[in-house]
This record gives structure tokens, sequence and C-alpha cells, in this order.
């Protein structure tokens, strides 16, 4: 448990910041805070090289980018830079135990000031080492996360850019301010991505049961292998992706032009936009039955198809495509 309250004067000027995944609440105002957890007594302070094996990672660092990467040393490293030299109490505080390695912006104290120093930490683990789980919550700051194999990923980040690069089962990254660049290798059961403000960045090789990406204010683009099912909402942006084989896919965009190139056609897709044209390019002997509403609009096509009503159909219209467009234009091209 991770409580975290700033220290002030005049109480009623306190506001929350955020929430943190692993239970702890944040209170920002000026540089001088509260920061109290869990078992504080274990932690030690400052630089260190970790013995024990670490299979899970639960960090916490209030301001200042986090570097986290694989190595071929096979240690666990923990190094934290700042710009002026640090009292022990301000310094990163780390404890091992039963696997997980915790970490922490600071000493668990009442009150600790923070003026003019900022921060940032390295964590290094051995390549070869799969993690079960990583649960990391940023309040201002870059996250980086590379070449490392885990069962679960999850980051909250409040604000500041999130890139990971890693093969993992289950994955969730949220940004509420900052873009995000995810790089997935190996197979995987689900991804979730949100931004609320901010780009989405993938490219993902391997397969993938479940991918889910919510832009708020940012467009998304994507180059993926394999994704079973996939649902893609963005509210102002545009959609840019590449696929070799998306089976289900639900596309809705309120605003941006939307640009799929399928390699193979997927089995089901409904592509929306609001306002915004679409682009779908797919091969010229895909076996598919495409239903076009543009309210306000062009359609135009390369691929021959002949035509039932609202319904063009090419090969045995075995797969099915719905595209609406409330206005834009709408464009099928063959590859």
């Amino acid at each position: 448990m991770l409580k975290k309250k700033i220290f002030a004067g005049a109480m009623a000027l306190i506001m929350p910041f955020t929430m943190c995944l692993t239970g702890c609440s944040f209170f920002s105002l000026f540089n001088t805070f509260s920061y109290q957890y869990d078992n504080a007594q274990e932690y030690k302070a400052g630089d260190r090289e970790i013995d024990e094996k670490v299979t899970k990672i639960n960090l916490d660092y209030i301001s200042g980018d986090v570097t986290i990467k694989g190595n071929d040393s096979g240690k666990v490293s923990v190094k934290e830079t700042a710009n002026v030299s640090l009292r022990d109490p301000q310094k990163v505080h780390t404890w091992v135990n039963d696997g997980t390695l915790y970490v922490r912006f600071c000493q668990s104290i009442k009150t600790i000031n923070f003026t003019n120093i900022k921060k940032s930490l390295e964590l290094t683990l051995p390549s070869s080492q799969e993690l079960d789980d990583v649960v990391i919550e940023m309040s201002s700051g870059d996250l980086v996360f590379d070449n490392l194999t885990t069962g679960g990923f999850k980051v909250n980040s409040s604000s500041g850019d999130v890139r990971a690069d890693l093969s993992g089962k289950n994955v969730d990254i949220k940004s509420s301010s900052g873009k995000i660049y995810f790089t997935q290798t190996g197979d995987s059961e689900a991804v979730n991505l949100k931004a609320s403000s901010g780009t989405i960045d993938i490219r993902q090789s391997g397969s993938c049961a479940s991918m889910t990406v919510n832009s708020s204010s940012g467009s998304v683009t994507g180059d993926l292998d394999k994704v079973s099912k996939m649902d893609i909402h963005v509210s102002s942006g545009k959609i840019n992706i590449t696929a070799n084989n998306i089976e289900e896919l639900k596309s809705k965009a309120s605003s941006g032009h939307t640009d799929y190139k399928f390699k193979t056609a997927p089995k089901i897709s409904d592509i929306d936009v609001s306002s915004g044209g679409i682009s779908v390019s797919m091969p010229e002997d895909s076996d598919i039955a495409v239903e076009v509403k543009i309210s306000s609009g062009k359609f135009s096509s390369d691929i021959p198809f002949t035509k039932e009503g609202k319904t063009y159909t090419a090969g045995n219209g075995s797969n099915t495509m719905k595209v609406h467009s409330s206005s834009g234009d709408v464009d099928l091209h063959k590859i």
C-alpha cells in the first residue's frame, strides 16, 4: 500500500492528481509532499546490484524518466541519476521480496522536499529472464521498456510518452497525456492500448488473440501481423493500419481519414467514419461482400465487383465488410 500526499499550509488547496494502479493515491501541488508505503524498513536507498532472481516488477516513480531494459550481464541493477547530489531519503528505494522487485521514488516519509530536483532511473535485467508480471505507475516522465519478455505488462502514465518493446501475453498501457509506441514480438493473448491525448503507434509480429486500441485525441498507426479480433476507436485523428491478417475488425473514427491495407481480407469487418474519408486496399482476388453506406461523399473502386443494391461482391463473397462514411469519400483499391 502506497500513500502520497502533498504537504502544504492550506489544506483546502490540495487537489488530487492521479490514482495509482497499485492502490496508492497521489496529490500534487508543490514539491514538498508526503510519500508513504508499507514495509518501508525493508527498502534500500540508492544504486545497487541485486543477486536475487527477479520475476516481477512493481514500480512507482513520481517524476522523471524511467528505462527498463534487458542485458547480457546476468545481473539486476538499479541506477539513478539526478541534476544535484541526493540525500539518502531522496534516492530511489528498492526491495526484493519473493521474486518481486519493488521500486519506489524515495524514502517512505511524511514530509520530503524535491524543489529543483530532477531524477531519472534505469533498471537492467537479464534478457534471458522471463518476467511473470510488470506493474508500472508514472505521474510525470517518459517510460522506455526494452528487450524483455513478460507474462503481464500494465502501465499507467499520467504525463509522458510510453515506449514498450517486448514479448508479453497480456498488455495494458494507458497514457493520459503522451504518446504510446508499442512493439510486440511473439504471441499474445490480449493487448489494450489507450491514449487520452496522444498518438498510438503499433508494430506487432506473431499472433494476438484480442487487441483493443482507443485514442481520444490523436492518430493510430500500425503494422500488424496476425490479430484474431481487433477493436479500434479514435475520437479525433487518423487511422492508418497495414495488416497481414485481421480476422475480425471493428473500427470507428469520429473525425479523421481511415486507411486500411489488408494483405488478406478480414472474415468480418465493420469500418465507420463520422467525418472523413475511408480507403481500403486488399488483394484483387479477395472473396468478399462489401456493404457501402455513404451519407455525403463519393464511392470508387478498382477491384472488379458485381453490384446489387448497396452491396459489392467479389469472388464468392464469403468474407463480409461494412463500410460507412457519414461525410467523406470511400475508395476500395487492389494491392
